[in-house]
């Protein structure tokens, strides 16, 4: 596994070139409650200073356009948010936790407690109304939140609904589902306590199910070109399998354990895990061999 520190000629010499330099992606840290950057080329990059603080929940668009979070129990929507001048807009007055998912720029909104979500469409421009329904009909803990344009698909501990324009269907059965991730009209899920990938081919319509592959507790998925990834929290390694012929084609042992496999960005990277003060962020790059790096906490000079 390569560890690679920052590299001194990656050191911005003047808050211009800090904003304008290379972003791979943006990392919510849930105990400092910040939303922060990957400063610099992978290999040599580092955490820059938060851009979104005093946080419940932050994350960025795919894009790294836009931002949501949850702050001071209001749902903001942050323009500009890694520049010198970002702007802020309320979408809604919305205490409690919240789990949020983009689409391009569709955003959703789920508010386990309350079993309510609000979606907003194109939320760069706020002209509509966002569309709000209740999901009284989803039992269980709310895990994990995937937004398909209209359609919104949820893991709970022991099963996957799908909701579509306040309708919500269980479609599948699960014992622990870690992650999804979805492929045109096929979900791929990971079920830890089963030790199995499922592939969920025509998800909104016949919903049928097969085995993908056994892996000894997946926690993360990432889809490439022509592989389906998987992190393995026992074994502490990231699996590649080909999505035609479904075996094993690559494997990268880690010296940590893995607690997520979650995309970054637009980039063919993935963070591993969410960085602590005892261990830094570690990120996959899948663009040729599987490799990670780690990304020391570091800071914008």
């Amino acid at each position: 596994m390569k560890s690679l520190f920052l590299l001194s000629a990656l050191a911005a010499t003047s808050a211009c070139a800090q904003l304008s330099g290379p972003t791979p992606g943006y990392v919510f840290d849930g105990q400092a409650r910040e939303l922060r950057p990957i400063r610099g080329f992978v290999g040599a990059a580092h955490l820059g200073a938060a851009l979104v603080q005093d946080a419940d929940a932050a994350t960025a668009s795919t894009d790294g356009s836009l931002a949501i979070a949850s702050r001071f129990g209001s749902i903001e929507l942050i323009r500009g948010f890694d520049s010198a001048a970002p702007t802020r807009l309320t979408l809604i007055q919305e205490p409690g936790d919240v789990l949020f998912a983009w689409s391009g720029h569709d955003v959703a909104a789920v508010f386990p407690a309350t079993r309510k979500v609000q979606i907003w469409r194109n939320v760069d421009t706020a002209a509509d109304q966002p569309s709000t329904f209740d999901l009284s009909l989803v039992d269980g803990a709310i895990r994990g939140v995937l937004l398909d344009r209209d359609r919104l698909v949820l893991a709970t501990q022991g099963a996957l609904y799908l909701s579509t324009g306040g309708t919500t269907r269980q479609l599948l059965a699960l014992s622990d589902p870690s992650a999804v991730v979805r492929s045109g009209n096929h979900l791929f899920i990971a079920d830890r306590a089963a030790g199995q990938i499922i592939l969920l081919r025509d998800y909104a319509t016949s919903a049928l199910s097969e085995r993908f592959a056994e892996v000894a507790a997946p926690v993360g998925l990432q889809l490439s070109k022509t592989a389906l990834l998987v992190a393995s929290a026992d074994t502490r390694t990231v699996d590649a399998f080909d999505l035609t012929s479904k075996l094993r084609t690559a494997s990268l042992e880690l010296d940590f354990q893995p607690t997520r496999l979650e995309s970054l960005g637009i980039h063919p990277l993935a963070l591993l895990n969410s960085g602590s003060s005892n261990e830094p962020l570690y990120v996959l790059d899948s663009r040729n061999a599987l490799q990670v790096y780690f990304v020391p906490a570091g800071r914008d000079q």
